[in-house]
């Protein structure tokens, strides 16, 4: 049993900017992606260590160069 839903229209019914939209959107197909494969989940299907740092990664690269792309 799959449960599938449209992220993009979830997050429509929050006031974000489209950037921020489509950036929470690639984060969660990244995090789905990770989850998919089993080679990045421990046992009690947390992600191990390595994945973990990759979302966190992803995180920096696509809202902290954001905030400085300001400055």
């Amino acid at each position: 049993m799959a449960i599938k839903f449209d992220i993009s229209e979830i997050l429509n019914r929050f006031e974000l900017t489209d950037r921020d939209k489509k950036n929470l959107a690639q984060l969660f197909e990244f995090t789905k992606y990770l989850y998919d494969n089993e080679e990045n989940l421990t046992k009690t299907m947390n992600l191990v260590k390595k994945a973990r740092d990759q979302i966190t990664e992803r995180i920096q690269e696509m809202f902290e160069s954001e905030t400085t792309s300001y400055f």
